[in-house]
């Protein structure tokens, strides 16, 4: 690299960011030559939990299902065993250049907007010092059962992250043409709105995705995109981050099991 650019982003690296941006960004500057899969296949793999509908009694605890009491007692767990938050921020910056993350991390995701993501999900992530990204559908925002902006806002104040889930759910490998606007551009700007941060992160709804979808979210600013359990993109691992769905019938000992069987080099 050019000493002068080196010196360069070395200054404002460290006017902007401090000591610990300054490293990611020299990182950043100084290309690694292996393929985006052999850098992301050299990490550990950090563990990534999906939530989708959380509710005082459910009638049923499964995969879409979660009482309020079995993700307080799952939380716990994780809380009880070491685990620290992190959020897509900081993962990405991990993948990328190798940043240092706190002891056992883990990122806890919550989809689909619904009003007990604010009534009852932040106050049991507030009891543990954890934060989440909650991945927003905008079609429901104010409606019945769902969240309110004002609620999107004050999760987002509260050092929580929104990220985007599409505007009215569909499977996104059958989105064509103009239908990106709707489903990913004024999604985008209106929780961007709402929040007033930008929306760097993504889920795929039904965890399904491909090479046209990796395509057009990367033409929008997208960093990186979240699926379910499915296999990773080669070429674009970190559009392909995987995330496991989590039941409600689990204790938290099941869901530590889980966990080691689908994240085995976490430590």
């Amino acid at each position: 690299m050019n000493t002068m650019k080196f010196i360069y982003l070395l200054s404002l690296a460290f006017i902007f960011h401090g000591p610990e941006k300054e490293r990611a960004m020299i990182a950043f500057a100084i290309k690694d030559p292996r393929s985006a899969q052999a850098i992301f296949n050299d990490r550990r793999q950090i563990p990534v939990l999906c939530y989708h509908n959380i509710r005082k009694n459910p009638g049923k605890e499964d995969l879409l299902w979660i009482s309020e009491a079995r993700l307080n007692q799952q939380m716990k767990m994780l809380s009880d065993s070491g685990y620290h938050t992190i959020l897509p921020d900081q993962l990405y910056y991990y993948v990328n250049t190798g940043a240092t993350l706190p002891a056992k991390p883990i990122l806890l995701s919550f989809d689909d907007t619904h009003a007990e993501d604010f009534s009852m999900v932040a106050p049991i992530l507030a009891r543990y010092g954890y934060k989440g990204v909650f991945f927003t559908m905008t079609v429901c925002i104010g409606k019945n059962g769902f969240m309110t902006a004002a609620e999107i806002k004050t999760l987002s104040d509260s050092g929580h992250i929104i990220g985007g889930h599409t505007w009215n759910h569909p499977n996104i490998t059958t989105v064509k043409g103009k239908e990106w606007e709707q489903q990913i551009d004024k999604p985008k700007l209106l929780l961007e709105k709402i929040t007033g941060k930008t929306v760097n992160y993504f889920a795929y709804p039904y965890g399904a995705w491909n090479d046209t979808a990796i395509m057009e979210l990367k033409k929008r600013g997208i960093n990186a995109a979240f699926q379910l359990t499915g296999k990773q993109s080669e070429k674009e691992p970190l559009f392909t981050i995987r995330r496991l769905m989590i039941s409600g019938s689990w204790t938290g000992v099941e869901l530590l099991k889980r966990m080691e069987k689908i994240f085995p080099k976490n430590d």
